[in-house]
């Protein structure tokens, strides 16, 4: 492999591939060939349509070659090149679009009234905005007291009947110890179908029981919990104070049957927003699951496998282990058995069989629980960030409806529960994450953060989360994260301090290469030499013509006349320029630009955009044909340990490839990407979001996929102020050109500045 400016690269894998996907054969063509016509998927050096599929690409091509044999002498100096570049990005450099506009924080606007983005500084139009205090209520305070409680009746060891008080009206709650049961909702349905009974309403849409049913399912475990044989003495005659969510979570009574839907929905949800300190007030914890013998510590019980099971369990005080046991006998009955421990011991237990499962986000939240000031503030909700969006996942919550109000309570500041609407997850929980500010960065989140299924979910950035595993665990955020107002009354993310790495839709023939490719040094020293002394040579025999014709040389030393020594001398360096510059022109087609980072797919992905071709997974192959020094890649991945993000549905599969370095790493997008911002030190190297960044100032950028690179790439960043991520527009404004921002539409020039 050849040499780097930045390090030995002799330690990264450079194995094949078994299962290529099929690449375009790109056939070895002459250096004449491609002068005029060059190679599939590759941006040529015509001045204008510089793919091969464009219909005046040769034509372009032969102007080029034209301009340059005529203007030889001119071409030949590198010195022309520069400024007629520096020309072009004069005329083409957007200095109208620099102004800037002013975002609104989050927090000033609560859900729904959510506003839009103010227009330019000097637009001068007025905006109308909801009405917003400078200090506005986002913040709930303390609530640990329950609305409602049942007061169970018990006699002789079972259960007889139950009612629903007011815990707070009634003063009861400072006198009183209360329970509250922990359980998995199909782990009470089969303990319901087994003791003879069944739903009696249908089914309601998107919905698995009714409200009715759920109750007479909860009922059921209620009749259990009282008559389960228990290993201390406990009164057979005695009245407890209940906890349980169906009962007490809306208030019941006469004509509540008849309460609007909407009403009984709201409340319920205000008290399940409640949820955490509810447990955290209760005197006992029980937790239940149907598995036979299961004490409800291991990642295969249901009950522990739930998005609620974190608020109900991580701040409880003593637990209650409810487990169903087979008692021998003819009949084989399973009874009911409470265990009781310290809640301290249990999440110990917890805590072991997360780390053998390898849960570490698990692990670190149990561990805080039971030694508070183990995990820094970012450590801890991260974990329980990235470990709550994995258990929602796998409860069929893809929606996430819920998540916001599972982790409110868990957090240093909570949020009212009004707040969090619950239409979608992804905004609640952006919200949730934005009022604790000052204790979590969201750049670490967004590095871990894969793509979503639907474009516009997740505010365009959230998604389901990877998990940790060993030589990725080292997560640093580089930039500071968080979420701002966006055009059309959307949240998204707001990357501050960005770092950029631009990324090429194709790879571009090096027209320069004579002049900055290592490969050519030696003939661009021999080229460039022969041609000085041609040009010096000539330049003598025109000082000679010139001394002649003003009589500064005696007639006897005349050997020629002073004409044909002009022409002699004008030839020269006419000629030598013609060959120097022909000869530019062909080592011109040898190579392409190594300038940084390229994006190349494995298929076709018929976007529109020239020069797609499908470059196979192994692009090295593709790449080898149109350049002799590309046909190896070394590869970033496996053996770094690189983190993989989770692939969405219909996503595409390509590279992300160096040609300076000779890099190449796998990724997967859902379109072109033709950004890459900096997020986080990840594992062994950095995590980068890519991007479909459009141009101007103040525009949403669309998060297409993730990919670690190597630390290198920090050296080649370029520095930004902040970069906006979110749900592109389905529409984006056209940019203007250079002429229409000159001409005003009255007809008049505007040189504001």
């Amino acid at each position: 492999m050849r040499n780097t400016d930045y390090y030995s690269l002799s330690q990264l894998s450079t194995s094949t591939v078994t299962g290529t996907t099929a690449c375009s054969f790109v056939p070895k063509r002459s250096s004449l060939a491609r002068l005029f016509r060059e190679d599939p998927g590759v941006k040529g050096c015509g001045w204008f349509a510089p793919y091969r599929e464009q219909r005046f690409h040769v034509l372009g091509n032969v102007i080029r070659v034209l301009f340059h044999v005529i203007f030889a002498p001119l071409a030949s100096i590198p010195f022309g090149d520069a400024l007629g570049n520096a020309v072009y990005n004069f005329v083409r450099r957007d200095w109208f679009g620099e102004r800037l506009d002013t975002p609104h924080a989050v927090l000033r606007y609560p859900p729904p009234s959510t506003p839009l983005i103010e227009k330019s500084l000097d637009s001068g139009s007025d905006i109308s905005l909801p009405v917003a205090t400078s200090d506005p209520d986002v913040y709930e305070s303390l609530s640990y007291k329950p609305r409602w409680m049942l007061e169970v009746t018990i006699r002789n060891g079972q259960y007889t009947s139950h009612k629903q008080i007011n815990w707070v009206a009634d003063e009861v709650g400072p006198s009183y110890r209360y329970t509250a049961i922990s359980y998995d909702m199909e782990s009470a349905s089969e303990l319901f179908s087994k003791a003879g009974k069944h739903a009696e309403d249908p089914s309601p849409e998107g919905k698995k029981w009714s409200l009715a049913d759920r109750k007479r399912i909860s009922k059921q475990l209620l009749i259990e919990y009282c008559s389960a044989n228990r290993d201390r003495q406990v009164p057979l005659d005695r009245t407890e104070f209940i906890w349980l969510d169906e009962f007490c979570v809306s208030e019941e009574g006469e004509g509540n049957s008849y309460r609007d839907a909407d009403e009984l929905r709201t409340e319920r949800k205000e008290e399940l927003g409640r949820l955490t300190d509810i447990f955290r007030g209760a005197h006992t914890v029980v937790v239940f699951c149907q598995e036979t013998g299961c004490d409800h510590t291991t990642l295969g019980c249901r009950w522990g496998q739930r998005l609620f099971t974190l608020g109900e369990i991580l701040h409880a005080n003593k637990v209650q282990r409810m487990t169903r046991k087979t008692m021998p006998g003819k009949d084989a009955k399973s009874t009911s058995f409470l265990y009781s421990e310290s809640a301290q011991s249990f999440r110990e237990r917890m805590m072991h069989h997360a780390a053998q499962a390898n849960k570490w986000h698990l692990h670190a939240l149990l561990r805080q629980s039971n030694n508070s000031g183990s995990e820094t503030w970012q450590s801890a909700i991260h974990a329980l960030m990235v470990e709550a969006i994995r258990r929602d996942k796998e409860t069929k919550y893809r929606n996430h409806e819920l998540l916001a109000q599972g982790l409110n309570g868990l957090l240093p500041r909570r949020a009212h529960v009004r707040h969090l609407t619950g239409k979608d997850g992804w905004a609640d929980l952006s919200w949730l994450l934005e009022l604790n500010q000052g204790f979590y960065n969201m750049a670490t989140l967004a590095a871990v953060c894969s793509l979503n299924d639907s474009p516009k979910s997740g505010n365009g950035w959230l998604g389901p989360p990877v998990e940790p595993k060993a030589g990725q665990e080292r997560l640093e955020p580089l930039v500071t994260a968080f979420p701002m107002v966006a055009k059309e009354e959307t949240t998204c993310l707001n990357i501050v301090g960005a770092e950029n790495i631009g990324l090429y839709p194709s790879p571009r023939r090096d027209g320069k290469a004579l002049y900055r490719n290592p490969a050519l040094m030696r003939m661009k020293i021999i080229s460039t030499a022969l041609l000085v002394t041609s040009w010096i040579t000539g330049i003598i025999l025109l000082i000679v013509a010139l001394a002649q014709v003003f009589q500064l040389i005696p007639q006897n030393f005349q050997a020629n006349p002073s004409s044909n020594l002009a022409q002699a001398g004008g030839l020269l360096m006419y000629l030598s320029s013609i060959v120097f510059v022909i000869f530019r022109l062909i080592t011109g087609t040898w190579h392409l630009e190594r300038n940084g980072w390229v994006f190349l797919s494995e298929g076709r992905m018929n976007d529109g955009q020239k020069g797609d071709l499908a470059w196979g997974s192994r692009p090295e192959l593709v790449l080898g044909q149109i350049d002799d020094d590309l046909g190896t890649l070394a590869e970033w991945g496996e053996r770094q340990m690189a983190p993989k993000w989770d692939s969405p549905t219909g996503g595409m599969k390509g590279h992300l490839v160096d040609l300076r370095a000779g890099i190449k790493v796998r990724v997967v997008v859902t379109g072109r990407p033709n950004s890459m911002v900096v997020l986080a030190l990840h594992g062994s190297g950095v995590t980068y979001m890519l991007l479909n960044r459009p141009r101007g100032v103040g525009q949403v950028a669309e998060k297409l996929g993730m990919a670690n690179l190597p630390p290198f790439t920090l050296a080649i960043t370029k520095k930004g102020g902040s970069v906006r991520v979110g749900i592109a527009s389905e529409s984006p404004e056209k940019k203007k050109g250079f002429w229409s921002f000159l001409w005003s539409g009255n007809g008049h020039l505007d040189f504001r500045f």
